[in-house]
């Protein structure tokens, strides 16, 4: 039992970024003190600075998104902030468990690592319950395996003790609300709050059950949960500088956020950084050939844009999730659970770290599936995948290379490092 009550955490909250701003504190560690950002406003990150254009006129941060609407203090702002790319990171987690003293309304036993052992009652007690927050800024997520699908889950093992052949625990790194008019109607890691291809539905039921569930609050108005959509589908954020380069929308690149607010949703090619082929810069000439290396057919079979084919944006446009390995248990690492499915039809047996679409939909198939995100703005929201395992870009394509069969010598790796970080 928390010694901390609702009242005390959302007092918490006033204390710390005084009223009417909202609950994030930014990248250097000092406290939010605006009510809104200018649109085009950067935030560092490892390759430069990234931003955020609003099609609002700016980006308030004061309306329902930023406001707790539950009991535990929480608002969507609190997991997804401006200078990480509409996420939050681990760097910043463990900045708010050190200011607070591990009472910031983000942790909450909701994402303990096992909430039936919790100790909330002392300093040491909460930094050893958050340790999956606190190390790689994931959620918990999960609940009873699907019933009556085409598997069953026979065996669970859980290094925190609390998942079981009748508890999925699936942890999550929070997906960016930003690009949403570029992308898809997926919404969730694993689509669980889709509404068939309309993707405000989807969002609306997103804002809902967070409000409900992570929020802990009563049902929402409709005004609220419209409130939220329309500001989370007028976020772009991408890239706005990288370190030696200078600005992405310099010298005929189309790069940072308020070019791509002023594309259009469409299948195609890359091609922000056309114009910096065979730049007189190395670093612009790098990022061009990343580009290219991303577009194009890998020697190993595979093709980046392939999937991610929402052009300048890295979405899916046909709405499709995808099994690249990330759950599998080559990939696993040894804080995250691990599981066994059986198919009902063949025996066969397949051992994840997390369902992903498979515990919605029920279907062998679709186990290990996940969406396909935006990649603009990747900068600023490491580590990444659904799970968090890897912890840079480079990680990211290695990654790649180990498990879905891309090939690359090490001056390509770099080159699409180099463009990914761009984006």
């Amino acid at each position: 039992m928390s010694f901390r009550s609702p009242l005390a955490i959302i007092a918490l909250a006033a204390l710390v970024w005084g009223p009417g701003f909202a609950a994030y504190v930014t990248a250097d560690g000092t406290p939010a003190t605006r009510a809104s950002l200018s649109n085009n406003q950067t935030f560092r990150n490892l390759a430069g600075r990234g931003g955020t254009f609003s099609t609002q006129g700016a980006v308030a941060l004061t309306g329902a998104y930023f406001t707790a609407q539950g009991r535990n203090g929480r608002s969507c702002g609190t997991c997804h902030t401006p200078e990480e790319g509409w996420s939050i990171g681990p760097g910043t987690l463990q900045r708010l468990f050190e200011e607070t003293d591990g009472a910031h309304p983000v942790f909450n036993t909701l994402d303990a690592d096992n909430p039936e052992a919790a100790d909330d009652t002392t300093v040491e007690g909460r930094r050893a319950a958050y340790t999956m927050l606190l190390g790689r800024g994931v959620f918990r997520r999960g609940g009873p395996p699907k019933a009556n699908g085409e598997w069953e889950l026979v065996a669970a093992e859980d290094p925190h003790g609390f998942a079981s052949t009748s508890r999925l625990v699936q942890w999550r790194r929070p997906l960016p609300t930003i690009n949403f008019l570029l992308g898809n109607a997926t919404v969730a890691w694993d689509g669980g709050n889709t509404i068939g291809i309309d993707q405000r539905a989807g969002l609306v039921n997103q804002a809902t059950r967070n409000i409900i569930g992570a929020q802990e609050g009563p049902p929402p108005s409709v005004q609220t949960v419209a409130n939220i959509v329309d500001f989370e589908q007028s976020l772009f954020a991408a890239q706005a500088v990288v370190h030696g380069v200078g600005r992405l929308d310099a010298d005929g690149a189309r790069g940072g956020p308020e070019a791509l607010a002023a594309m259009t949703r469409t299948a195609g090619r890359f091609d922000v950084f056309d114009g910096w082929a065979g730049d007189q810069n190395p670093r612009r000439a790098q990022i061009a050939r990343g580009q290219e290396l991303f577009n194009n057919p890998n020697r190993g079979g595979p093709r980046c844009g392939a999937c991610h084919d929402s052009a300048n944006d890295g979405a899916n446009t046909r709405h499709l999730l995808f099994d690249v390995g990330a759950a599998s248990v080559d990939a696993r690492t040894p804080d995250l659970p691990l599981y066994t499915f059986r198919s009902r039809v063949t025996g066969e047996t397949r051992q994840l770290s997390d369902a992903g679409r498979g515990n919605i939909t029920g279907l062998w198939a679709d186990l290990g599936r996940f969406k396909t995100p935006t990649l603009r703005g990747l900068a600023s929201r490491a580590p990444y995948f659904h799970n968090g395992i890897a912890a840079t870009i480079e990680a990211v394509v290695r990654h790649y290379e180990r498990h879905v069969g891309f090939v690359f010598t090490d001056e390509e790796r770099a080159d699409l490092v180099a463009f990914l970080g761009a984006l």
